[in-house]
């Protein structure tokens, strides 16, 4: 009867738990593979990473099941308001923001931690941003945006010129740099807290090593391409393991 290695069986294991097709499994190469594999279960699986495709990275594994919400709190899905969450629970929604520390235009993002009045004070906090808050990781168009539906993309992708700086998005750590997973091209992992990661794919260079501090704005690479075509940038941040839409959390570009 055949033998197979434990290498083997625990490669493969790591494969089928970030949910890539068998057809797609890349090819492990020299050990960098898995270190990938091993970096995306450090982002808590990076759930949506297979599938995509020479012309546009896109991932065709479901996004993670978004937490359980412990009592007295609520867990923001994707179309939540502050009002319609208010409606819910009979709570007025300036009273729900005065309670979680939020201001106006009072925007919620999928992901977040809303505490409910009579909540006990050790009921989770809404998730803090990284030092120093988010900034926008390239200038370009963005092509394609996020989409929570099955086989959506969970990120963005944008468009710019081959060769143009990719930016940390936040301050955190390098827990990534390379180009295990073939679908991401050479690729970029940084953990900014507890809660969020960011990935930054189809780069041409890659300017910071596994293990590095970043800080907000600091070039990490340089814009590749998935495929002979011009610049892209598939961009995702996790929260929680869970992709959510950057556009979210992201400043509002000038003029937009």
């Amino acid at each position: 009867m055949q033998r197979t290695s434990c290498r083997c069986v625990a490669v493969g294991a790591k494969v089928a738990a970030i949910g890539l097709p068998p057809a797609r499994q890349p090819r492990l190469k020299d050990g960098r593979a898995a270190s990938a594999l091993l970096a995306l279960g450090v982002m808590l699986v990076l759930a949506g990473c297979a599938g995509h495709s020479t012309r546009t990275p896109v991932a065709t594994s479901p996004a993670v099941t978004a937490p359980r919400a412990a009592s007295g709190e609520h867990i923001v899905q994707r179309g939540d308001t502050l009002a319609s969450i208010g409606r819910r629970y009979g709570i007025d929604h300036l009273t729900l923001a005065r309670l979680n520390g939020i201001g106006p235009p009072y925007a919620i993002h999928p992901g977040q931690r809303l505490r409910l009045p009579g909540a006990t004070s050790s009921a989770p906090a809404a998730p803090v941003a990284p030092p120093g808050g988010w900034t926008w990781p390239t200038v370009g168009t963005t092509l394609r945006g996020y989409s929570a539906a099955h086989g959506g993309n969970k990120g963005l992708d944008i468009a710019g010129q081959i060769g143009q700086p990719v930016r940390a998005a936040a301050a955190g750590t390098v827990v990534y740099a390379g180009n295990g997973l073939r679908q991401y091209g050479n690729l970029v992992i940084v953990k900014h807290t507890e809660d969020y990661l960011s990935a930054y794919g189809h780069l041409q260079k890659i300017a910071v090593a596994e293990g590095s501090a970043v800080a907000t704005g600091q070039t990490i690479a340089s814009m590749g391409s998935p495929g002979d075509g011009p610049g892209v940038l598939h961009f995702e941040i996790r929260y929680r393991g869970t992709p959510i839409d950057p556009a979210g959390v992201l400043p509002r570009p000038a003029g937009g």
